[in-house]
């Protein structure tokens, strides 16, 4: 099982570490977890002046927002079955001076898959042209009801524990191990040899889910690995994993985790998967854009 909230906690503090907060965060959450502490502990990382203090909750600023009086932090609920265009309206509005008390102002969506179509496209105009200090928190537990096109313009993080198939041919696993090493050596260079690697071996899209899973499985194992010293899914292959860990520092290891399971995602789409590839390979190794044939 994948420890979620445990990987996501750990890419949220590196991203306000290294001042890399995006603009806007999709988080995925189970119907019947309360994941308002880690969001909103989050939340207060970017907008506390003490920073460098884990777990401020001194200041006046935490003070406030623990008391929900914060006002650079604005939240939207649904207004009986939906969330209305006009409140996204009001949240323009509301927006349209710079906070005096942080570098950061933040809307938080609560139930965002429930935005009708007339607010949905508002939102999207929102992350189309976002405004720097602006940092945009929906939350939902039915991502996939969600426009794809406002997905795809935030960074997923997945609190959503489900459970991942453990049976797979010997063949696929072999395959998914081969090519990530060759990855982990090759980044970038990986794309010359594409083609021959993955598209002719790997199409279909069952192949193509299970081969992220297998991948979400190894890297969990590497983690566990720098945690607890142990491996969870593939002991017998002991030797190969320490061999893709030589490659990784720890932080290494969550980014990776996090990207996988932002393109399991994206692949329910059914995006050009093509493309999709290309995106993980950059994203995991930085570097020029090529495609499959």
């Amino acid at each position: 099982m994948v420890d979620s909230n445990l990987i996501s906690k750990k890419i949220l503090e590196n991203a306000v570490e290294e001042n890399k907060i995006s603009h806007a965060y999709l988080f995925q959450i189970n119907d019947s977890l309360n994941n308002n502490e880690l969001i909103f502990s989050f939340i207060k990382e970017i907008v506390c002046p003490n920073r460098e203090v884990k777990n401020c909750s001194n200041c006046n600023i935490c003070k406030r927002i623990e008391e929900g009086n914060y006002t650079e932090i604005k939240i939207i609920n649904p207004d009986g079955m939906w969330i209305k265009k006009e409140q996204l309206l009001d949240l323009q509005s509301s927006f349209n001076k710079k906070s005096i008390e942080s570098n950061y102002s933040i809307y938080v969506i609560n139930d965002a898959d429930k935005m009708n179509k007339s607010a949905a496209n508002t939102i999207l105009k929102f992350l189309e042209e976002p405004e720097s200090g602006i940092v945009a928190i929906l939350i939902t537990n039915n991502i996939h009801s969600m426009l794809d096109t406002i997905v795809s313009r935030c960074q997923i993080i997945n609190l959503k524990t489900e459970e991942i198939k453990t049976e797979y041919s010997e063949e696929l696993i072999n395959f998914v191990f081969d090519f990530i090493y060759y990855l982990e050596q090759f980044k970038i260079k990986a794309f010359e040899n594409l083609n021959e690697i993955w598209c002719i071996k790997i199409s279909n899209k069952e192949d193509i889910i299970n081969s992220f899973e297998i991948m979400l499985l190894i890297y969990t194992d590497l983690l566990n690995y720098y945690l607890k010293r142990t491996f969870e899914n593939f002991n017998s292959k002991s030797e190969f994993l320490l061999n893709i860990l030589k490659y990784n520092t720890k932080e290494d290891l969550y980014k990776k985790i996090n990207l996988i399971i932002s393109i399991q995602e994206k692949i329910k789409y059914n995006v050009n998967i093509n493309m999709l590839l290309d995106k993980f390979i950059i994203e995991f190794s930085g570097g020029d854009k090529y495609e499959c044939d």
